[in-house]
């Protein structure tokens, strides 16, 4: 068990949105009577509203903020929001030309999430939901729309983002949503257990000298387990599995996010991205970007994650566009000859 700095398990979300507000009370408000925060500056557009369960920070928290989501609604340690905070981040919002909520693809969050959106929906506010799948390592190509959400989620919201920033109705930031979701693939690959934020106590078991592929962000199991090994030897295990799954002939542009958990220094992240890199160019896809970052971080594990994402030119518009929160910094790009 690992000793952590909090208070009491009960209040300790509570207490983080605090902090996360004094820090940055020029950007954020908190939503009343819930653990929300939404931006200050409500401009007429469609809003994005996001959530999910505490716990993997900076996700949920850090992912409102300009060119990213609205507002957010954050549930208890690993537990979906309640459908009332939900409601009431929305309702705190300029929803004014509707609501785009985009949460990651878990049971609770569904229902929670579905169901804010019909309530309102019946008050006369118009709402979407996206469930971000992006896991290939819980479901095959053919039930892709079963895969869990983990850090991809990070990119789909940032493209539609830049899409409702842009002025686009509900329905094609939607659809935009939905092509980023549908193109964007993640792998993670797991060194060591992670740790219960609230508790100190590990959330599973690994032998040592293992890695698993495709552990779940919260413990569960991957799809195979094989011997620890040298970076590259991992990343090309890692990579000849997504590829597999992404179908990117060569010349198709790609975006790349390695995204490090607890753990795992950016010395180690930069040696997974030399090799990621490596492997795109052998195989003649073109690297429209690359970045890491630590975005969706198990506290306290060893490991890390690559999210590739298929682009064309409507998504490659909203992917470049810049985003901005205390905890998720992403410059927008200009490429020769676009102003």
């Amino acid at each position: 068990m690992l000793n952590k700095i909090i208070n009491s398990p009960d209040e300790i979300v509570k207490q983080m949105i605090e902090g996360y507000l004094c820090a940055n009370s020029v950007l954020f408000d908190a939503v009343p009577n819930t653990n929300g925060i939404v931006l200050k500056e409500k401009k007429t557009k469609v809003a994005i509203v996001t959530g999910g369960g505490a716990g993997n920070e900076p996700w949920n928290i850090g992912y409102a903020g300009y060119g990213l989501a609205d507002g957010v609604a954050i549930g208890h340690v690993y537990a979906a929001p309640p459908t009332r905070s939900i409601i009431s981040v929305a309702k705190a919002t300029n929803y004014e030309k509707g609501i785009l909520f985009i949460a990651n693809n878990y049971a609770g969050d569904v229902l929670n999430f579905e169901l804010a959106a019909e309530l309102l929906q019946m008050e006369g506010i118009k709402a979407r939901c996206v469930f971000v799948s992006d896991d290939v390592a819980s479901a095959p190509p053919e039930n892709a729309d079963e895969r869990r959400g983990i850090a991809g989620i990070a990119l789909v919201l940032k493209i539609a983002g830049a899409a409702a920033d842009a002025g686009l109705d509900l329905d094609r930031v939607e659809q935009i949503a939905k092509k980023a979701n549908r193109n964007i693939h993640t792998l993670s690959a797991t060194t060591s257990p992670g740790y219960m934020p609230n508790t100190g106590e590990a959330m599973f078991r690994m032998d040592e000298n293992t890695v698993e592929i495709g552990m779940g962000f919260n413990g569960e199991p991957g799809i195979f387990r094989m011997k620890f090994a040298g970076a590259d030897k991992i990343v090309d295990v890692m990579m000849d599995y997504l590829l597999n799954d992404l179908r990117a002939e060569a010349g198709r542009e790609v975006a790349v996010f390695v995204n490090g958990f607890g753990l795992t220094g950016m010395m180690e992240l930069c040696i997974v991205n030399r090799r990621v890199g490596q492997i795109l160019q052998e195989k003649g896809i073109v690297i429209h970007d690359m970045f890491i970052d630590m975005l969706f971080v198990p506290p306290g594990a060893g490991g890390f994650s690559i999210s590739l994402l298929k682009l064309d030119d409507e998504l490659k518009q909203y992917y470049d566009c810049p985003a901005y929160s205390p905890f998720f910094r992403k410059a927008g790009l200009r490429r020769p000859g676009v102003l």
